[in-house]
């Protein structure tokens, strides 16, 4: 059985894509890229906008006539600044969004049961979906793995326990609070 992608889904998949059939159990496919210049929010975290986001969707019809299940995986390599040096580096971004699309006549315990309903009424912008289930995946603090990392071996020169806490003959900045608390 073959199911339509819902309209509201399909009119909002902006970019290169094809709609694919899905396999015996019936369904469909959305495979493509979308450009990363569409996720104004992911883009602000990169260096630039020249990316693309390759996108596998699969929907398929769920319990009752008016549910769909949209499943499947997101990858995006995303060009960030390292926050430990500071340095230009590459971000792979991968999630496997799964929702069930539904709506909002559905019996509000159905609703409540389940963790990820998408109550899509209206015009459901897929590129925004996408945008946010990368944008969950988006490391606060974008770093290189300290091997790959140039300030690594500052790093670990600095977690050396042969190596002094302070050069001597340095005060510590701290040292006029230590006063300040023995004059009260």
């Amino acid at each position: 059985m073959h199911v339509a992608i819902p309209e509201s889904v399909a009119r909002s998949f902006t970019g290169d894509h094809r709609p694919v059939p899905a396999g015996r159990e019936g369904g469909a496919r959305l495979t493509g890229t979308l450009p990363l210049t569409s996720m104004p929010r992911l883009a602000q975290n990169c260096q630039d906008s020249s990316g693309r986001v390759h996108v596998d969707l699969v929907f398929e019809r769920g319990e009752g006539e008016e549910v769909f299940l949209m499943h499947g995986s997101l990858r995006a390599n995303l060009h960030v600044t390292c926050q430990r040096c500071l340095e230009d580096m590459d971000l792979m971004l991968e999630a496997s969004p799964w929702f069930i699309l539904a709506r909002s006549g559905k019996s509000q315990d159905m609703l409540d049961e389940e963790p990820d309903i998408l109550v899509a009424d209206k015009h459901l912008s897929l590129s925004a979906l996408v945008e946010d289930e990368l944008l969950l995946t988006l490391p606060m603090v974008p770093m290189h793995a300290l091997n790959q990392c140039p300030a690594g071996e500052y790093i670990a020169a600095r977690a050396d326990p042969g190596l002094p806490p302070a050069k001597a003959g340095v005060k510590s900045p701290f040292s006029v609070l230590s006063r300040m608390k023995k004059t009260r």
